[in-house]
């Protein structure tokens, strides 16, 4: 594999002792499932650099030096495909690897070296979200709200529209279980019913914040207020989908309006 090392970004070491790094890195991680998770206080197991071959010896590539990194196994062996900070690319040999950490919105994450496809580094503190920058912006209103609605959709076409009352969501992954506030997801995608009871199981969750985790979903029923105030207890094998907060109650009565005048 053809390497082509940029002295700038890195320096050859004679030890192996780790110098801490202050400056902290959010990531957005992409698994070898194709699931997509943000996280805060990103490291790999407390460090923030890796050791690599160069020139027949071991160097630290830091992760200052880096915008993105992608990891691919030949053979026994894994490389490193890292786009530096200059937008040049190089390849490296990893010597050395454990599981990466962090922090994401549902507590304190974990997944092993060999889970992980892609990272992409973001600098500073905290990564600033547009739903934050604006909310920000948004002057308050001095008349109350419209409640938010949610859509469920099942199995046989029908399309429910109402209050869910689950406030939070479990999914259980390969690098351990996610708890999510509803107000942090977008959909919630349920496996086929006619599969066997164990993949029944496995759904995707996405959040607002684009995260995408496959897993297993144990809850087996949903709870639901409709527009109408009607309580619905659906059982889970009949839902194909919910979507949170997909309109106001003041948007879905003007909808049935429109929908009410076309049928005239």
């Amino acid at each position: 594999m053809r390497r082509i090392v940029f002295l700038s970004f890195f320096t050859v070491v004679l030890s192996l002792a780790a110098i801490s790094n202050p400056l902290a890195f959010n990531a957005r991680i992409e698994t070898v499932d194709g699931e997509t998770l943000l996280v805060k206080d990103f490291s790999m197991e407390g460090k923030r650099h890796f050791y690599v071959d160069w020139r027949g010896g071991t160097s630290t590539l830091d992760w200052k030096d880096i915008t993105s990194f992608e990891i691919m196994r030949v053979g026994q062996q894994y490389w490193i495909e890292v786009l530096l900070s200059n937008d040049k690319k190089d390849s490296f040999r990893v010597r050395q690897f454990s599981s990466f950490r962090g922090k994401s919105d549902f507590g304190q994450w974990s997944v092993p070296f060999e889970k992980v496809k892609k990272v992409i580094l973001i600098r500073g503190q905290e990564e600033k979200r547009d739903e934050d920058i604006s909310a920000e912006k948004e002057a308050p209103s001095p008349y109350p709200k419209s409640k938010s609605l949610d859509r469920i959709t099942l199995r046989n076409g029908d399309i429910l529209f109402g209050n869910v009352a689950t406030e939070v969501v479990s999914i259980r992954t390969n690098y351990g279980t996610l708890s999510f506030k509803k107000e942090d997801l977008s959909r919630l995608s349920l496996g086929p019913s006619e599969k066997p009871h164990r993949e029944k199981e496995f759904g995707t969750l996405y959040s607002k914040y684009g995260d995408k985790m496959t897993g297993t979903i144990s809850a087996t029923q949903i709870k639901i207020t409709l527009v109408t105030g009607t309580n619905l207890t659906i059982l889970r094998e009949h839902i194909k989908e919910v979507e949170f907060y997909v309109m106001t109650e003041d948007e879905q009565k003007t909808a049935q309006e429109k929908s009410a005048e076309q049928i005239k």
